[in-house]
């Protein structure tokens, strides 16, 4: 019976056109759900099947990391072998490594060595390296530079000054329906992201590690209230408390929107007139800091490519896997607005389209935070689940203040520490 369940999780989607060999074989990939994310990777196994002569399906996952982490965790508890390859986000090798192949045995060390030195050693677990790099995030402010220049006015360099530009255009427009910032305030991971980038503008880079937690500060506290007071005064929409990437993204990409938070990919998506009111009109940037002096700072995030220890095809799934971490996959790629982790790929940008995001991603990977999934291990996804539904719970009810909200949240994760010490 709970077969039956974990297999109405797959809603699989066969890719392969072509006609396979007499020794082919048959893979399942997890990949793909935000943006244009999932044809990527459709276009890449593709390409790899056309090589190799074997099948590979591509099976749907949540939009959601949380609801997909969910589904992952029950197929692999299950050692279930109907997915080979799993792509997973930065913050899930500590959590799912012990079922994950060590591919330092399968794939070139040549090719290791090619990626980003930090996150190999983030994807490194008790000595196993559990997943390759796919491809890197990190969180960006992206403005209409059309509406900042007809304003005179540059792009914000602290949260307050983004409030008072925004505040300002909405009154020249006269559009109550103008959103001044968006950004990820629903019930989940993304709201994790953008605390951590809260908490990283005022200087507090590590907000808690294996010895506590430094949650409670005059700055951190002014600079989530100040958030609030974006909701309260209508600067950013109370709507954005149940909304995540791809909801801001449409709002922003439809002309409803000054600022907004988000990854890279969303850049390629503004630009296509086809598609898009904004195309032209878009510019990028870091995030805000707390204060002028104060460099903003943007939350590491991306994806890696696994294998579960389950697989019937464990060569076959590897060599998937470093073809898709390729120099040439990555290439292709960063020219769709996904960024590599391959480290001779950052040597200059690949066209003029692609240069002003690819030198925002260059200056926020110089300030960037990370969450601190791997050092607290299986006690993220509690810890986090604490910080996004505490943070939600503070922007919606403006009787708490920004200390009461820290003093709380740090209460309750001080808790789950004391137990992995234990």
């Amino acid at each position: 019976m709970r077969i039956m369940k974990l297999k109405k999780l797959l809603l699989i989607l066969t890719i392969s056109t072509f006609i396979p060999s007499i020794n082919a074989e048959e893979l399942s990939i997890a990949c793909g759900a935000v943006g244009a994310e999932r044809q990527y990777c459709i276009d890449s196994v593709n390409q790899w099947s056309e090589k190799t002569g074997h099948t590979v399906n591509v099976l749907r996952t949540p939009d959601s990391s949380s609801e997909r982490l969910v589904m992952y965790q029950m197929l692999l508890r299950e050692k279930h072998d109907t997915v080979d390859v799993f792509q997973i986000d930065v913050v899930w090798p500590g959590l799912l490594g012990k079922y994950l192949l060590d591919l330092s045995k399968y794939i070139p060390k040549k090719d290791i060595n090619a990626h980003s030195a930090s996150l190999i050693t983030n994807n490194t677990i008790d000595g196993r390296l559990v997943a390759m790099p796919w491809y890197v995030d990190i969180g960006l402010l992206y403005y209409r530079k059309d509406l900042l220049k007809k304003y005179d006015f540059e792009p914000p360099r602290t949260w307050e000054e983004m409030g008072k530009i925004s505040a300002a255009i909405k009154r020249g427009e006269g559009n109550n329906e103008l959103a001044g910032y968006l950004f990820q305030a629903d019930n989940y991971e993304g709201l994790t992201c953008n605390v951590m980038e809260w908490f990283g503008s005022t200087g507090n880079s590590e907000t808690i590690n294996k010895d506590g937690v430094q949650f409670v500060t005059p700055e951190n506290a002014q600079v989530a209230e100040l958030i609030r007071q974006f909701l309260i005064d209508g600067i950013s929409p109370s709507s954005l408390l149940h909304e995540r990437e791809e909801d801001v993204r449409k709002t922003f990409q439809e002309g409803n929107a000054i600022f907004m938070r988000n990854w890279p990919y969303a850049w390629n998506l503004l630009l296509d007139s086809s598609q898009s009111a904004v195309a032209g009109k878009v510019g990028v940037t870091v995030l805000p800091g707390a204060k002028n002096g104060v460099r903003g700072a943007g939350t590491l995030g991306g994806w890696q490519l696994s294998v579960t220890r389950y697989s019937k095809h464990p060569d076959l799934a590897a060599d998937l896997v470093n073809f898709m971490t390729s120099e040439a996959e990555q290439r292709d790629r960063l020219t769709k607005g996904y960024f590599p982790t391959r480290n001779a790929l950052y040597q200059e940008a690949p066209s003029t389209d692609i240069e002003p995001l690819f030198a925002a991603v260059g200056q926020a990977l110089e300030h960037s935070v990370a969450r601190p999934a791997n050092a607290l291990e299986r006690y993220y996804k509690n810890i986090s689940r604490v910080i996004y539904t505490d943070t939600n719970g503070f922007l919606e009810d403006t009787s708490i203040s920004g200390v009461e909200y820290l003093k709380n949240m740090e209460e309750e994760i001080s808790r789950i520490i004391v137990n992995l010490k234990d």
